[in-house]
């Protein structure tokens, strides 16, 4: 299954970005912490985070993307187009500015609809990663 090319993120444009929309201290260790461990899920932030499960954290995710995405709106008008693309349902995502979805090694998405994991499973893209730091 070919995929379409995913828009690299500028990582200084990201990091300014995230200075410039005004974080909450709980929405920027989210971003901090997926840019640490690099791939996760809703349980695993939960846990990690030690979050309430409500709101689901995906949604921060979001909303938090898109207080970053209105930073560069530009990049941010393409990550969502691209994001429509790789869509089984064609929805933007707005969480896709720092993360997607992980497909296994037959090209079938790891989640829950596709028998593969019990949660969706994401991972951070490669130039925002900061795990090895």
């Amino acid at each position: 299954m070919e995929r379409i090319k995913r828009p690299i993120t500028p990582l200084k444009d990201f990091e300014n970005a995230c200075l410039k929309a005004n974080l909450t201290s709980s929405e920027q260790k989210l971003i901090d912490y997926i840019r640490f461990i690099g791939i996760f899920n809703q349980p695993i932030l939960v846990k990690g985070l030690n979050l309430n499960s409500k709101p689901p954290v995906l949604t921060t995710l979001c909303n938090t993307a898109r207080k970053i995405g209105y930073e560069m709106p530009k990049h941010f008008a393409l990550v969502r187009e691209w994001s429509k693309e790789i869509s089984d349902h064609k929805i933007k995502w707005d969480g896709n500015l720092i993360c997607s979805s992980v497909w296994n090694i037959d090209g079938e998405r790891i989640s829950p609809e596709n028998g593969t994991a019990q949660y969706h499973t994401f991972v951070v893209h490669k130039e925002l990663f900061q795990g090895l730091e």
